[in-house]
């Protein structure tokens, strides 16, 4: 059996056990796996009006620098040399909660956006938050795989893109700091966000 019978049979095992049962729990996942994602900006922007610390401002400036890199970069990079179409297009018989429209399905973008913050903020040593937004990242990832718009394999692909995009971004922290993050906080400055 090679790894995507075996992606595909977990994405199917996952699926009936969880969706179909109760309309309540249907329910559940689905905002879960779609619409919970939506509290990122205002998580994001209340972190940076409590944080005053210049070091984790710029810690969460470079996570969101390693979310596009790994979202606007290395998916659409890859997506452009394999193609892999979402479950609900090739899978018959999964109970759908939510109708994805019909585009690339590797890597997963959420979960290569989720981790990417998870990632930068472990690497920058903010252990605390990086915890939680693990917590987080892992109930939107799942939920997104139980209602079938993702295998699992999707997911592991978005952290593996998403871990190399914080790696990149923490090598080159000094110059990005400079030319990002110093730009950034001057303009917020001038409008007082900052």
């Amino acid at each position: 059996m090679d790894i995507l019978t075996i992606d595909q049979n977990l994405l199917e095992a996952l699926n009936r056990f969880f969706i179909g049962q109760s309309s309540a729990v249907d329910g559940l996942f689905k905002f879960f796996g779609v619409y919970f994602i939506y509290t990122l900006p205002v998580i994001l922007l209340v972190m940076w009006f409590l944080i005053k610390d210049r070091q984790k401002r710029i810690a969460l400036v470079m996570s969101m620098v390693s979310l596009v890199i790994s979202i606007f970069g290395f998916n659409k990079l890859i997506s452009h040399f394999w193609y892999r179409a979402r479950p609900d297009i090739i899978v018959i018989g999964l109970k759908e909660v939510f109708f994805h429209r019909p585009d690339f399905s590797f890597p997963s973008d959420h979960a290569s956006a989720l981790f990417a913050i998870t990632f930068t903020l472990y690497l920058f040593g903010y252990k605390k938050a990086a915890n939680w937004f693990l917590l987080y990242s892992l109930i939107i990832v799942f939920a997104r795989v139980v209602i079938a718009v993702h295998y699992p394999l999707d997911i592991i692909g978005g952290a593996a893109v998403a871990l190399a995009a914080s790696l990149v971004v923490f090598w080159l922290k000094k110059p990005l700091t400079k030319y990002i993050y110093e730009p950034i906080v001057f303009v917020l400055k001038k409008v007082r966000l900052a």
